[in-house]
């Protein structure tokens, strides 16, 4: 369970870490048990007689230590180097070859081999020859620099003057400050504050904003007009343009109405367009993709699934708990719900290699790869860094992430996974057992007599390329492999095809003969078999009810538990027991369980957050996916807190979010709004948000605008549909800044590049869509056109100045007729349209 709001904070040192670098890949833990060097008998024996005067030795020892010299030796070279090399592995709990280096006494009395220094004699000390590789080799993970050495030398050469009563700590990495981060904070739920001018204020969200505004000493921006305001609506929800007809002068002149706006809003709400404009936001997180990725990248003919599965739970409002979950860990929770079990093509979609030959490396990196975008997504934690070391800015150690990846270690990619509930997966494994004990030994058989046959002759990239390790796995019976045997098998046979129906061509007649005949034999037993349950490819489960053991590389360890940043919670995870039938560890839906925990102070700031972004442009945390100290603290910490406890409250329902963001005052500001000079001294960038920002259109919202323009929605499909190959990008969506999904995004790119004005103008699709609307308009006038058309594509009503310029273009279009309803230069002109820059802006 999570800690609560007084457990997060409690014991702020309570677990001594060791200070940073002293753990870092490539590097073990002192092991002298390990070590294999003798000291000489005569060398023991110097430091046996020179320990018999260890108590005059020690009284010098600290008297010296008060002179500046000495102090600065101990200070500069042995106090650090103890700390951040040595106490882990010799200090009050642990004491690696019996030798503990937390005090002067500890240091005299030393370990197994004897004492670790010989004051005032640097060259018989034993510490030295380990420092200076001469003997152990300390600390393991490299020789220190010379200098550091020297100066250890020189302090023992002193006397080993020590500060009296001193006992060395490790260093704690997690600090007070630390622990005071805003985003390790329990949600709070602040008081709307009171503003002296409440007509401007729409709902809570307002009082927040005007509050911070009127601090800065700022004001908010006039009410954008209704025509602006239902385009912004509609993109903001849908991602397409509205086709209702424009504002009337009316709307236009009172669009502090309420009653018109959140009509729309409703209906937008509850429109399936919602939902496919909403899934786009989700899937640049997730990485979703259609392709593997690396070089061959291959199709994933059933990763749409997961894609309509994200639509359908937007426009159902899932409760994002219960969305979370799914994703996580559906097969454990739900497993009988065909949507739940789509949901875990979460964990699939990394990028993959079909031929590469480290299949145990390539898995590491895979789940690796899940375990960082976990952290990305749900709890804005950048935890990528932590896989080598712990992290250099943030809280967040090694161990924390191993710790997390633990949750993942079992995961097994499946393309079978049954959908069956408790009940029926028991009764159906239960007759197969009967089955399986029953055919035991016939199957037995038939695997020495196959799969050795099979194996040799395994087309494609074939088998013999990998390990003999990675073949035995491979030959073995899956009954027989550990489970991270049989991880590893199942990955490499991505690899390979078997081809038992050429078996008659590979075995010799005899084996043949005694082949079939057990197969016969096999047969007997059909009556046995349960009738096979509907399953599902391209998900996920575990490997089995038992982990394999989840290890740093490089350092001998023992296997770390499943765990949270510690910051958090420095307990191991207590996994929820699950019913045995499922065959799982019961690890992820722990693990879900606590990141959808109300009591978790990540979980649901970081969706308000993204909803925040993307009506706004930018986050209250303007890193979405890192709330670390190498992001931004929240603009409005108050606001974002307020938010978090509503969502909680509100069921974790995004469309309630949604609705009350767009509902404020705050959203409905004009983008218009010119920056004085005191704005620019004050606040440039908008950050206390007193004007709306204007937004340029996604790729895909682009695409689908064309299509509604040209009123060609209905026969073709929303870019939410296309096919995402990952080497081979949409070029519209590219240009545009798609991501190539290889990695999770939280925010996308906002270029503004040439190839991006090239491609609208000379792009062959661009150009389609222009033809098809002259054709719509052939028998109309220029003036008839244009009173039209921008109702369609720009949600307002032409002006006279919109008519005079269309005139002149259509004059002074160069053509061979004398037309004036030519169509070559009215599709030059409604292509002039489709490109411009109100086409493709929000305001």
């Amino acid at each position: 369970m999570l800690p609560t709001n007084q457990a997060i904070t409690r014991e702020k040192t309570r677990q001594a870490m060791p200070a940073e670098g002293f753990v870092t890949s490539g590097s073990s833990r002192c092991d002298h048990s390990r070590q294999t060097q003798v000291i000489p008998t005569s060398l023991l024996q110097r430091l046996s007689l020179l320990f018999g005067c260890a108590g005059i030795v020690l009284g010098t020892a600290v008297a010296n230590a008060s002179s500046p010299a000495s102090r600065d030796l101990f200070e500069i070279h042995v106090r650090p180097t103890l700390i951040k090399h040595c106490i882990q592995c010799h200090g009050e709990t642990e004491q690696e070859g019996g030798l503990k280096l937390t005090s002067l006494e500890a240091l005299l009395a030393g370990g197994d081999s004897g004492p670790a220094i010989v004051p005032g004699n640097a060259d018989d000390s034993l510490i030295l020859e380990a420092l200076r590789f001469e003997s152990f080799e300390m600390p393991p993970a490299g020789q220190l620099d010379d200098p550091v050495v020297n100066g250890f030398a020189s302090w023992i050469t002193a006397g080993a003057p020590w500060p009296e009563d001193l006992i060395l700590t490790p260093m704690p990495i997690i600090t007070e400050d630390d622990r005071d981060w805003w985003c390790y904070q329990p949600i709070a739920d602040p008081a709307v504050p009171d503003v002296d001018d409440e007509t401007w204020c729409r709902n809570e969200i307002d009082r927040f904003v005007l509050d911070r505004l009127k601090n800065e000493n700022l004001r908010p921006a006039d009410e954008a007009t209704a025509s602006q305001l239902t385009r912004r609506l509609h993109f903001a929800l849908t991602g397409l343009p509205p086709t209702c007809p424009p504002p009337t002068n009316e709307q236009n002149a009172d669009s502090s109405a309420d009653d018109w706006y959140e009509a729309q809003l409703n209906e937008l709400l509850s429109s399936p367009a919602y939902g496919e404009h909403q899934a786009r936001y989700w899937l640049d997180l997730v990485r979703y993709a259609d392709s593997d990725g690396y070089n061959a990248d291959h199709a994933r003919p059933h990763a749409h699934l997961y894609r309509d599965y994200v639509i359908r739970s937007f426009n159902d409002d899932k409760p994002y708990d219960r969305f979370v979950c799914e994703q996580l860990a559906g097969d454990e929770l739900d497993p009988g719900n065909r949507d739940a079990l789509i949901g875990t093509m979460y964990l699939r979609h990394w990028i993959y290699e079909w031929n590469q030959r480290d299949v145990e490396g390539q898995w590491q990196e895979i789940i690796s790869d899940i375990t960082e975008t976990t952290a990305d997504v749900f709890l804005a934690q950048g935890l990528k860094c932590a896989r080598c070391h712990d992290h250099k800015f943030d809280p967040l150690l090694q161990r924390d992430f191993f710790a997390l990846k633990a949750f993942f270690t079992p995961l097994l990619p499946r393309e079978d996974f049954p959908v069956a509930d408790v009940a029926t997966r028991e009764k159906h494994i239960q007759q197969l057992e009967k089955w399986e004990a029953a055919t035991e030994s016939i199957r037995r058989r038939l695997h020495e007599i196959e799969t050795p046959a099979l194996l040799a002759h395994a087309t494609r990239e074939g088998v013999d390329k990998f390990t003999d390790e990675i073949q035995s796995m491979i030959a073995n019976r899956p009954c027989d492999r550990t489970e991270y045997e049989h991880q590893i098998a199942s990955l490499a046979s991505n690899q390979f095809d078997l081809h038992p129906d050429k078996l008659p061509e590979y075995l010799d007649g005899e084996t043949e003969t005694e082949r079939q005949h057990l197969r016969e034999q096999l047969a007997q037993y059909d009556y046995l078999k349960p009738k096979p349950l509907p399953t599902l490819a391209f998900v996920a489960g575990d490997v089995g009810p038992h982990s394999p053991p989840t290890l740093i590389p490089d350092q001998d360890t023992s296997p770390i538990d499943p765990g949270y940043p510690t910051i958090l919670d420095p307990e191991p995870a207590d996994i929820l027991p699950i019913p045995a039938v499922l065959q799982s560890t019961g690890r992820r839906s722990t693990l879900a369980k606590w990141i959808t925990d109300s009591n978790n102070p990540l979980t649901a700031r970081v969706i308000v957050n993204r909803v925040w972004q993307q009506h706004f442009g930018r986050g209250l945390a303007e890193t979405a996916s890192d709330f670390g100290r190498l992001g931004t603290p929240p603009s409005h910490p108050e606001l974002l807190d307020w938010l978090a406890t509503r969502f909680i409250e509100d069921g974790w329902s995004l469309k309630k979010l949604h609705r009350r963001i767009l509902m404020s005052a705050t959203y409905r500001q004009s983008s218009s709004r010119p920056m004085d000079d005191q704005i620019a001294e004050i606040d440039p960038q908008n950050v206390w948000l007193w004007r709306m920002n204007p937004r340029r259109l996604s790729g895909e919202e682009i695409h689908d605008a064309m299509l509604v323009a040209s009123q060609e929605m209905a026969t073709d499909k929303r870019a939410i549909y296309k096919n995402v190959k990952r080497n081979k990008l949409d070029p519209l969506l590219a240009a545009f800044d798609f991501p190539d999904r290889v990695r999770s995004q939280g925010k996308r790119h906002r270029t503004t590049t040439s190839p991006q004005a090239l491609l609208l103008m000379n792009n062959s699709w661009m150009h389609d869509r222009a033809k098809r609307l002259a054709k719509e308009f052939a028998e109309d006038s220029v003036d008839e056109l244009v009173d039209q058309i921008h109702p369609r594509l720009f949600h307002r009503s032409a002006s006279e100045w919109d008519r005079e310029r269309a005139a002149g273009f259509i004059a002074a279009y160069p053509s061979e007729s004398d037309d004036a309803n030519d169509q070559e230069a009215k599709t030059a002109l409604l292509h002039a349209y489709l490109c411009s820059s109100e086409m493709i802006y929000v305001d």
